[in-house]
């Protein structure tokens, strides 16, 4: 019953799109690449296996970017990260009660556990990063710390080895970015030391892990339980490569493939993997998930958004060198690792990927906002006027 929340919702921030127009279309005009993969999709229906459902999807995907945009060109980048905490935080306080409440610790109140570990990298970066954010609020900070701990607690219960490795992964990099861009490491002297105690450790690295039984990747892959086709994904991928072969160019737009009931392929997959005819399944690759549907016209677009979306946060980051944008691009470096493994990039309404582009818009505007604000005027060499009296000449 969630529509009676996200259908007034959507109708609320497709009037919002309307009323802030002229805030959003500047930043419109330098981020079209952006908007070239929804405008794809909207005239997939012409050559996709089912038309409607394409056209529906890409409807969404379009609303999904306008609200980026809106978020974006409307709200100060710590305003985002409090509205992005109060949102995920909330849920993640009702995940952990119905978690220890009813026993399903692996699951919490989502559909599988890739989705739980999902979202609390999610709320742990978000977290971690208002906690090391100065700006906010004590009594903010506080309750980023608790939320904190209920992320990693929740994520490493969902035995999801990718989650779990972002955690790990994404907590240094916000602590790390503080340090470098704001808390003042980024010096010749500091990064020279760091570079050199680097070296030690790969020095250590290459002469210990070739004597390993083991590498480090299978090793990490075994203690969660994975094989080194990945949990099979890497047959996934064949059969996807199968498919792209077919229809390489356009696709078979969105939803075309997985039709349980009408491909004989599907349902060998579905019994392959030990999947119920009702169950939602995918290629377990953002890339190869759009080429199916998208065809490789709409991966060559997917991936020059995604380009230009990283390239405009790691600007922000290291031009702003706020909290915000160290978080910013921690979790764009989330976004990247996860599309290797998981089909949900440029999905509608998936906050995970939203932030990106919110992220990359909201350091767009603020970079373009220095360029036109006015510049102080010197007073060297101004001289004040003498004083005369009225009537002196």
């Amino acid at each position: 019953m969630d529509e009676l929340i996200l259908y007034p919702l959507a109708l609320y921030y497709a009037w919002a799109v309307w009323r802030d127009q002229g805030k959003i279309a500047p930043i419109l005009a330098r981020s079209w690449i952006i908007m070239l993969f929804p405008m794809w999709c909207l005239i997939s229906p012409l050559w996709a296996v089912v038309p409607v459902t394409a056209f529906k999807k890409a409807v969404y995907l379009t609303l999904t970017m306008a609200i980026c945009y809106q978020v974006a060109a409307t709200m100060s980048p710590r305003r985002i990260l409090h509205g992005i905490l109060l949102a995920t935080g909330i849920i993640g306080v009702i995940n952990i009660v119905y978690a220890f409440g009813t026993g399903d610790l692996r699951t919490g109140i989502f559909v599988q556990k890739n989705y739980m570990g999902k979202y609390m990298v999610v709320l742990w970066v978000i977290a971690s990063a208002v906690l090391l954010d100065r700006g906010s609020a004590w009594w903010i900070r506080v309750c980023a710390s608790g939320i904190a701990v209920i992320a990693v607690i929740m994520t490493f219960l969902s035995e999801s080895a990718t989650a779990v490795m972002l955690v790990a992964v994404t907590g240094l990099i916000n602590i790390c970015g503080s340090l470098f861009l704001i808390g003042g490491l980024l010096r010749a002297g500091r990064i020279a030391a760091i570079c050199f105690c680097l070296s030690l450790v790969a020095g250590a690295g290459a002469i210990v892990i070739p004597s390993l039984q083991k590498s480090p990747v299978e090793a990490v892959l075994n203690h969660f339980g994975k094989d080194t086709t990945l949990t099979g994904r890497t047959v996934l991928w064949d059969y996807a490569e199968d498919q792209i072969a077919k229809e390489p160019w356009l696709g078979v737009g969105e939803n075309g493939f997985w039709r349980y009931r009408s491909s004989p392929l599907v349902q060998k997959l579905y019994e392959e993997f030990h999947k119920s005819p009702g169950d939602n399944f995918n290629f377990h690759n953002s890339y190869y998930e759009i080429a199916v549907h998208q065809g490789l016209i709409g991966l060559a677009l997917a991936v020059m958004a995604l380009i230009w979306g990283a390239w405009q946060v790691l600007r922000g980051a290291l031009v702003l060198a706020g909290v915000a944008q160290i978080y910013f691009l921690t979790q764009t470096l989330t976004v990247l690792a996860r599309t290797m493994t998981e089909a949900d990039f440029l999905k509608p309404f998936s906050l995970f990927h939203m932030i990106l582009w919110i992220g990359a818009l909201s350091a767009l505007s603020q970079l373009r906002s220095r360029r036109t604000a006015p510049r102080p005027v010197s007073l060297s060499g101004y001289r004040a006027p003498l004083h005369r009296r009225p009537g002196s000449i």
